[in-house]
Protein backbone atom coordinates (compact mmCIF):
# COMPACT_ATOMS: atom_id res chain seq x y z
CA UNK A 1 0.00 0.00 0.00
CA UNK A 2 1.39 3.37 -1.07
CA UNK A 3 0.95 6.40 1.16
CA UNK A 4 1.27 10.04 0.08
CA UNK A 5 1.34 13.40 1.83
CA UNK A 6 1.96 16.93 0.50
CA UNK A 7 3.85 19.51 2.54
CA UNK A 8 3.69 23.27 1.92
CA UNK A 9 7.05 24.83 2.72
CA UNK A 10 7.08 28.62 3.24
CA UNK A 11 9.95 30.56 1.71
CA UNK A 12 11.58 31.21 5.08
CA UNK A 13 11.85 27.46 5.79
CA UNK A 14 13.27 26.41 2.42
CA UNK A 15 16.64 24.65 2.73
CA UNK A 16 18.57 23.91 -0.45
CA UNK A 17 21.81 22.19 -1.38
CA UNK A 18 22.82 25.29 -3.35
CA UNK A 19 22.71 27.75 -0.46
CA UNK A 20 24.09 26.53 2.85
CA UNK A 21 22.99 28.31 5.99
CA UNK A 22 26.17 29.32 7.81
CA UNK A 23 24.37 30.40 10.98
CA UNK A 24 24.07 27.04 12.75
CA UNK A 25 21.56 28.10 15.44
CA UNK A 26 19.30 29.63 12.75
CA UNK A 27 19.54 26.44 10.66
CA UNK A 28 18.72 24.32 13.72
CA UNK A 29 15.59 26.43 14.36
CA UNK A 30 14.51 26.01 10.72
CA UNK A 31 15.04 22.24 10.88
CA UNK A 32 13.03 21.98 14.12
CA UNK A 33 10.22 23.98 12.55
CA UNK A 34 10.24 21.69 9.48
CA UNK A 35 10.04 18.68 11.84
CA UNK A 36 6.96 20.22 13.46
CA UNK A 37 5.45 21.04 10.05
CA UNK A 38 6.01 17.43 8.88
CA UNK A 39 4.40 16.01 12.01
CA UNK A 40 1.38 18.31 11.82
CA UNK A 41 0.86 17.78 8.07
CA UNK A 42 1.12 13.99 8.27
CA UNK A 43 -1.25 13.97 11.22
CA UNK A 44 -3.82 16.14 9.38
CA UNK A 45 -3.52 13.86 6.35
CA UNK A 46 -4.27 10.87 8.61
CA UNK A 47 -1.21 9.11 7.23
CA UNK A 48 -0.96 5.47 8.28
CA UNK A 49 2.10 4.21 10.13
CA UNK A 50 4.73 2.33 8.15
CA UNK A 51 6.70 0.86 11.02
CA UNK A 52 9.92 -0.99 10.25
CA UNK A 53 9.99 -0.61 6.45
CA UNK A 54 11.68 -1.11 4.18
CA UNK A 55 10.18 1.70 2.09
CA UNK A 56 11.00 3.76 -0.97
CA UNK A 57 10.53 7.54 -0.70
CA UNK A 58 9.59 9.36 -3.90
CA UNK A 59 9.70 13.16 -3.62
CA UNK A 60 8.03 15.52 -6.09
CA UNK A 61 9.17 19.12 -5.70
CA UNK A 62 7.03 22.00 -6.96
CA UNK A 63 8.82 25.35 -7.08
CA UNK A 64 7.18 28.76 -6.76
CA UNK A 65 5.78 30.63 -9.74
CA UNK A 66 8.52 32.13 -11.88
CA UNK A 67 11.35 29.67 -11.10
CA UNK A 68 12.92 28.74 -14.43
CA UNK A 69 13.11 25.11 -15.51
CA UNK A 70 16.85 25.64 -15.99
CA UNK A 71 17.14 26.23 -12.22
CA UNK A 72 15.69 24.49 -9.20
CA UNK A 73 16.83 20.90 -9.62
CA UNK A 74 14.58 18.62 -7.60
CA UNK A 75 17.49 17.00 -5.74
CA UNK A 76 18.51 20.43 -4.41
CA UNK A 77 15.59 20.08 -1.99
CA UNK A 78 17.36 17.26 -0.12
CA UNK A 79 18.09 19.30 3.04
CA UNK A 80 14.37 20.11 3.30
CA UNK A 81 13.22 16.56 2.47
CA UNK A 82 15.65 15.13 5.05
CA UNK A 83 14.15 17.39 7.72
CA UNK A 84 10.61 16.37 6.64
CA UNK A 85 11.48 12.67 6.87
CA UNK A 86 13.11 13.18 10.28
CA UNK A 87 9.89 14.84 11.46
CA UNK A 88 7.97 11.66 10.63
CA UNK A 89 10.10 9.51 12.98
CA UNK A 90 9.05 7.71 15.18
CA UNK A 91 5.29 8.11 14.63
CA UNK A 92 5.03 7.09 10.94
CA UNK A 93 8.42 5.45 10.45
CA UNK A 94 10.22 3.73 13.32
CA UNK A 95 13.53 4.92 11.86
CA UNK A 96 14.78 6.66 8.71
CA UNK A 97 18.11 4.88 8.31
CA UNK A 98 19.25 3.06 5.15
CA UNK A 99 17.72 -0.25 6.24
CA UNK A 100 14.28 1.39 6.49
CA UNK A 101 14.35 4.01 3.71
CA UNK A 102 16.13 1.94 1.08
CA UNK A 103 15.74 4.32 -1.87
CA UNK A 104 14.81 7.94 -2.55
CA UNK A 105 13.98 9.59 -5.85
CA UNK A 106 13.55 13.28 -6.62
CA UNK A 107 11.51 14.72 -9.48
CA UNK A 108 10.36 18.18 -10.30
CA UNK A 109 6.67 18.86 -10.64
CA UNK A 110 5.06 21.84 -12.35
CA UNK A 111 5.57 25.28 -10.83
CA UNK A 112 2.97 26.55 -8.40
CA UNK A 113 0.68 29.48 -9.24
CA UNK A 114 2.00 31.48 -6.27
CA UNK A 115 5.43 32.96 -5.68
CA UNK A 116 6.25 32.35 -2.05
CA UNK A 117 5.87 28.63 -1.26
CA UNK A 118 7.27 25.30 -2.34
CA UNK A 119 5.20 22.11 -2.27
CA UNK A 120 6.76 18.74 -1.67
CA UNK A 121 4.81 15.53 -2.11
CA UNK A 122 6.17 12.41 -0.48
CA UNK A 123 5.01 9.00 -1.66
CA UNK A 124 6.09 6.11 0.57
CA UNK A 125 5.93 2.64 -1.00
CA UNK A 126 6.74 -0.62 0.82
CA UNK A 127 9.69 -2.47 -0.68
CA UNK A 128 9.18 -6.16 -0.14
CA UNK A 129 11.97 -7.04 -2.56
CA UNK A 130 15.36 -5.61 -1.54
CA UNK A 131 17.45 -3.77 -4.11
Amino acid sequence: MTRAVTFVIPKELWLTSNRHTTNRPARARIVRTIHELAFATARRADLEQFGNGPVRADWTIRYPKGVSWTHGDAANAQPTTKALLDGMVPRWLNEDGPLIVVAETFRRGPNLDRKSDHEITLVLTPQNVPF
